[in-house]
């Protein structure tokens, strides 16, 4: 039996600032219905994990010592061969398979010009799942300094902390084996605490089907329902144009480019908000008194709290289980800015929510009412068209 776990850390690096990057495959269906998985960063891997790896967990930096674990794949048959053909092999295979297409493109043509491709799937797969949207799983991993991880987690979010194993430092892969090592290990030490490391994952995170739900998603044109007024994006190839997730992590990352600060600082100037030069954005601050600030921008001398809403009920951006959502992150941002010892000391603050014209919010809360302004994404759209 294949055993073998490897950890395939995505959405990383350099390549994907210029490119699309390869492991958008992994949680789709190609359009016969089969997986297939790319293993970061140039989709090889050596000759000692030949036809011992079972299992992949899909997983993104999410701290120091720490990453959050997205997805996982099981039934794994190896498909990249290490040989001087190993291109033509590749083609070969893709043919063999009846030609392998997303959305009716083919997969050599999605990713034709790119930088390194040699290798364009690593391995097929039997199933596919995802991390189930109302509990988040994270891997803590090994460190003399155990206080250097300073990620917070929600109640309910399952941690699995390991003995032996460190964080990998250049490589987006890392091999976990039922025996703590495997030939050609240079580094077999820990052993038996990555024997325990092994079992932890195996049992909670490859066992435990509660965890997961199986991933069928697939790129069907047909159904992205595309306005012939716009190119298509991304985010509709992808299907994840309701997602908030991605699209607050795209807004994150434009934000805090600076070539694109007097872009955003007249955005948001035009909502009575001035914002100095230099502006930094944080995703998913943890807050003291519970839930998650999906975007906050901290300038030198204001806050900007932001509720990225998009597709999901109106109401759950009153309640969401634990308290008031708007409410909490309202407080939050008040106890920073009146806490003398504190970066945010002093500092101005303004709540937004961002949110599509179909989905704005009726927000009960009189003090939340004023406090919050709402921002549409034809605010925004309407914006960066022009500018």
């Amino acid at each position: 039996m294949k055993t073998g776990i490897v950890l395939n850390r995505m959405y990383v690096g350099d390549y994907i600032v210029s490119n699309l990057g390869h492991e958008v495959i992994n949680l789709y269906q190609a359009d016969n219905g089969e997986h297939y998985i790319y293993l970061n960063s140039t989709g090889d891997f050596v000759k000692a994990h030949q036809g011992r790896i079972g299992y992949m967990l899909f997983v993104k930096y999410y701290g120091k010592g720490e990453v959050e674990v997205i997805g996982k794949a099981e039934g794994l048959e190896d498909v990249y061969a290490s040989n001087p053909e190993i291109k033509q092999k590749q083609i070969d295979f893709i043919r063999s398979e009846g030609g392998i297409t997303y959305g009716g493109a083919s997969i050599l043509d999605i990713f034709k010009g790119s930088e390194q491709q040699n290798v364009f799937i690593t391995y097929k797969a039997q199933k596919v799942y995802e991390s189930r949207s109302d509990r988040r799983i994270f891997i803590r991993f090994y460190n003399e300094n155990s206080e250097s991880c300073t990620c917070r987690h929600e109640p309910g979010d399952v941690v699995i902390s390991l003995e032996g194993y460190r964080q990998a430092k250049a490589s987006l892969k890392q091999y976990i084996y039922q025996d703590g090592t495997y030939k050609g290990d240079l580094s077999r030490s820990n052993v038996e605490e990555k024997k325990r490391d092994y079992r932890k994952i195996f049992d909670t995170l490859i066992c435990d089907s509660a965890l997961w739900v199986e991933s069928h998603n697939r790129v069907d044109y047909e159904e992205l329902n595309i306005s012939s007024q716009r190119r298509v994006s991304l985010f509709d190839i992808c299907q994840i144009q309701n997602d908030e997730n991605k699209f607050s992590n795209a807004l994150a990352y434009f934000m805090e480019r600076t070539e694109y600060f007097p872009l955003w600082r007249d955005f948001f100037r035009r909502f009575g908000i001035e914002l100095t030069e230099g502006f930094t954005v944080s995703r998913e601050e943890s807050c003291t008194n519970g839930g998650r600030i999906d975007l906050l921008v901290r300038a030198q001398d204001d806050l900007v709290v932001i509720e990225n809403k998009i597709k999901s009920d109106i109401n759950s951006i009153e309640e969401d289980g634990e308290g008031k959502q708007l409410r909490r992150y309202f407080d939050y941002a008040n106890c920073r800015v009146s806490q003398s010892d504190c970066p945010d000391f002093g500092k101005t603050i303004h709540y937004v929510i961002l949110t599509p014209k179909y989905n704005i919010p009726v927000i009960e809360d009189e003090q939340m009412r004023d406090a919050y302004k709402v921002v549409t994404y034809a605010d925004l759209y309407d914006y960066l068209k022009v500018n």
